[in-house]
Protein backbone atom coordinates (compact mmCIF):
# COMPACT_ATOMS: atom_id res chain seq x y z
CA UNK A 1 0.00 0.00 0.00
CA UNK A 2 1.23 3.46 -0.81
CA UNK A 3 2.25 5.91 1.85
CA UNK A 4 0.31 9.18 2.04
CA UNK A 5 3.63 11.02 2.35
CA UNK A 6 4.42 10.18 -1.28
CA UNK A 7 1.51 12.34 -2.40
CA UNK A 8 2.19 15.47 -0.37
CA UNK A 9 2.88 18.53 -2.50
CA UNK A 10 6.49 18.78 -1.34
CA UNK A 11 7.16 15.32 -2.77
CA UNK A 12 6.22 16.28 -6.32
CA UNK A 13 9.27 17.32 -8.32
CA UNK A 14 9.41 20.20 -10.77
CA UNK A 15 10.08 18.98 -14.31
CA UNK A 16 13.60 19.73 -15.51
CA UNK A 17 14.21 21.48 -18.85
CA UNK A 18 15.34 19.16 -21.64
CA UNK A 19 17.87 20.14 -24.30
CA UNK A 20 17.76 18.54 -27.76
CA UNK A 21 19.47 19.03 -31.10
CA UNK A 22 16.81 19.58 -33.75
CA UNK A 23 17.20 20.09 -37.49
CA UNK A 24 15.03 23.03 -38.57
CA UNK A 25 15.32 25.00 -41.78
CA UNK A 26 18.10 22.69 -42.94
CA UNK A 27 20.37 23.45 -39.98
CA UNK A 28 20.83 21.74 -36.65
CA UNK A 29 19.86 23.91 -33.70
CA UNK A 30 20.01 23.40 -29.94
CA UNK A 31 16.54 23.80 -28.49
CA UNK A 32 15.20 23.61 -24.95
CA UNK A 33 11.88 22.20 -23.81
CA UNK A 34 10.00 22.04 -20.54
CA UNK A 35 7.01 19.76 -20.03
CA UNK A 36 3.71 21.47 -19.35
CA UNK A 37 1.48 20.57 -16.42
CA UNK A 38 -1.67 18.51 -16.89
CA UNK A 39 -3.68 21.62 -15.94
CA UNK A 40 -2.03 23.62 -18.73
CA UNK A 41 -2.69 20.73 -21.12
CA UNK A 42 -6.38 20.85 -20.17
CA UNK A 43 -6.49 24.60 -20.84
CA UNK A 44 -4.88 24.15 -24.26
CA UNK A 45 -7.28 21.32 -25.17
CA UNK A 46 -10.31 23.41 -24.11
CA UNK A 47 -9.08 26.35 -26.20
CA UNK A 48 -8.87 24.07 -29.26
CA UNK A 49 -12.37 22.61 -28.92
CA UNK A 50 -15.24 23.56 -31.13
CA UNK A 51 -18.83 22.64 -30.31
CA UNK A 52 -21.32 22.22 -33.13
CA UNK A 53 -24.84 20.89 -33.33
CA UNK A 54 -25.91 18.45 -36.01
CA UNK A 55 -29.46 17.09 -36.11
CA UNK A 56 -29.97 17.97 -32.47
CA UNK A 57 -26.75 16.28 -31.39
CA UNK A 58 -24.00 18.25 -29.69
CA UNK A 59 -20.64 17.44 -31.27
CA UNK A 60 -17.34 18.44 -29.67
CA UNK A 61 -14.29 18.39 -31.91
CA UNK A 62 -10.69 19.17 -31.05
CA UNK A 63 -8.57 20.91 -33.68
CA UNK A 64 -5.47 18.70 -33.49
CA UNK A 65 -3.31 21.06 -35.57
CA UNK A 66 -4.11 23.97 -33.24
CA UNK A 67 -3.49 21.75 -30.20
CA UNK A 68 -0.06 20.67 -31.47
CA UNK A 69 0.89 24.27 -32.33
CA UNK A 70 -0.09 25.54 -28.87
CA UNK A 71 1.67 22.58 -27.24
CA UNK A 72 4.86 23.44 -29.17
CA UNK A 73 4.63 27.09 -28.13
CA UNK A 74 4.08 26.31 -24.44
CA UNK A 75 6.68 23.52 -24.24
CA UNK A 76 9.53 25.13 -26.20
CA UNK A 77 11.61 27.50 -24.07
CA UNK A 78 14.44 28.08 -26.59
CA UNK A 79 13.49 29.64 -28.87
CA UNK A 80 10.84 31.55 -26.96
CA UNK A 81 7.95 31.86 -29.39
CA UNK A 82 6.50 34.65 -27.23
CA UNK A 83 9.60 36.84 -27.68
CA UNK A 84 8.76 40.14 -29.35
CA UNK A 85 12.27 40.38 -30.76
CA UNK A 86 11.95 36.98 -32.44
CA UNK A 87 8.47 37.81 -33.74
CA UNK A 88 9.74 41.11 -35.16
CA UNK A 89 12.62 39.37 -36.93
CA UNK A 90 10.05 37.21 -38.74
CA UNK A 91 7.70 40.16 -39.37
CA UNK A 92 4.79 38.72 -37.38
CA UNK A 93 2.85 39.39 -34.21
CA UNK A 94 1.98 36.56 -31.84
CA UNK A 95 3.50 33.21 -31.01
CA UNK A 96 1.15 31.22 -33.25
CA UNK A 97 1.90 33.46 -36.23
CA UNK A 98 5.63 33.07 -35.53
CA UNK A 99 5.34 29.29 -35.58
CA UNK A 100 3.39 29.48 -38.86
CA UNK A 101 6.08 31.72 -40.37
CA UNK A 102 8.86 29.40 -39.20
CA UNK A 103 7.04 26.42 -40.72
CA UNK A 104 7.39 28.06 -44.16
CA UNK A 105 11.17 27.61 -43.83
CA UNK A 106 11.03 24.03 -42.49
CA UNK A 107 10.74 20.75 -44.32
CA UNK A 108 7.55 18.91 -43.44
CA UNK A 109 9.56 16.09 -41.87
CA UNK A 110 11.46 18.60 -39.72
CA UNK A 111 8.19 19.95 -38.33
CA UNK A 112 6.96 16.39 -37.72
CA UNK A 113 10.16 15.58 -35.81
CA UNK A 114 9.85 18.84 -33.85
CA UNK A 115 6.25 18.07 -32.86
CA UNK A 116 7.21 14.47 -31.96
CA UNK A 117 9.93 15.76 -29.62
CA UNK A 118 7.39 18.05 -27.94
CA UNK A 119 4.96 15.14 -27.57
CA UNK A 120 7.71 12.96 -26.11
CA UNK A 121 8.79 15.69 -23.64
CA UNK A 122 5.19 15.89 -22.42
CA UNK A 123 4.82 12.12 -22.01
CA UNK A 124 2.56 11.53 -25.02
CA UNK A 125 5.09 9.20 -26.63
CA UNK A 126 3.80 6.05 -24.97
CA UNK A 127 0.97 4.10 -26.51
CA UNK A 128 -1.77 2.58 -24.39
CA UNK A 129 -0.15 -0.84 -24.93
CA UNK A 130 3.16 0.49 -23.54
CA UNK A 131 1.37 1.85 -20.48
CA UNK A 132 -0.45 -1.47 -19.91
CA UNK A 133 2.87 -3.36 -20.12
CA UNK A 134 4.47 -0.94 -17.63
CA UNK A 135 1.55 -1.42 -15.24
CA UNK A 136 1.92 -5.21 -15.45
CA UNK A 137 5.58 -5.02 -14.43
Amino acid sequence: MSDLQDFLMDNFEEAEPIERRVSLGGKEKIMKFKPISAATGDEIRRSCRKTTFHKGQRLVETDQDAFVAKLIIETTTVPDFKSQELQQSWGVLGAENLLKAMKTKMKDGEYATFSNIVSEVNGYDKSMNDLVEEAKN
